[in-house]
């Protein structure tokens, strides 16, 4: 008869010992985070605890404070994420380098049109709906915002300044060349799928546009 009690390994169902997949920071991060705006959606920022999106993600509160301080810094992640639309410092690199102002704005309406993703979409509702519960959250995340304009705006004065765009309302506030962008995401947002054809109408005269208007 033993004198100790054997320590036990968790099987599975076939008689196999389970082994337990430790997944890195990053796919981890990733997951808090899409589970983070599932239940902000659904539950709203206020209602949404630490706890319950622990449970959706299957591991314990104090792993999601591994990764995350608060619901606040989750809610200013995902807010960053929603920066990223439109975001293509390829091909800002490109105009800057390659001198490529046609390819540039080609690159800049096809990434930018191709970034409403659904988790995109998801996030800039949010921040609509929510957004006025957390306005110390929003005033940061604009500040960031208007830092990045800011750096891009200085490439398109160089690429006027140095002959190779054409000098416009347009370059001179360079952010209002992506209103259409605004309109169609917006359109995104209230019609959904049924406003594909529309925003793929606007995509293209929008692309027309910028050649039209920037092209010397």
């Amino acid at each position: 008869m033993p004198t100790k009690k054997e320590k036990r390994t968790p099987e599975t169902a076939n008689g196999k010992k389970k082994t337990r997949t430790r997944l890195s920071p990053e796919i981890r991060r990733k997951q808090i985070l899409e589970a983070a705006l599932v239940e902000f959606s659904a539950q709203g920022f206020a209602a949404t605890s630490i706890s319950r999106i622990a449970q959706r993600v299957g591991i314990s509160k104090a792993n999601v404070y591994v990764h995350f301080s608060s619901k606040d810094e989750i809610f200013e992640t995902l807010l960053r994420s929603l920066s990223s639309l439109g975001k293509t410092q390829g091909n800002w690199r490109q105009i800057e380098d390659a001198q490529d102002v046609p390819g540039f704005i080609d690159n800049l309406v096809d990434a930018t049109y191709a970034s409403f993703t659904p988790e995109a979409l998801a996030i800039l509702r949010l921040m609509i709906s929510e957004g006025h519960r957390i306005p110390d959250i929003l005033v940061k995340w604009h500040e960031g915002n208007v830092s990045a304009r800011a750096e891009r705006q200085a490439i398109i004065d160089e690429q006027v300044a140095a002959g190779r765009m054409k000098r416009s309302p347009l370059t001179e506030h360079f952010q209002f060349a992506m209103t259409p962008f605004v309109y169609a995401g917006v359109a995104k947002l209230v019609f959904g799928d049924a406003a594909t054809e529309e925003v793929e109408r606007m995509k293209d005269t929008h692309r027309k546009l910028l050649h039209q208007l920037l092209e010397p």
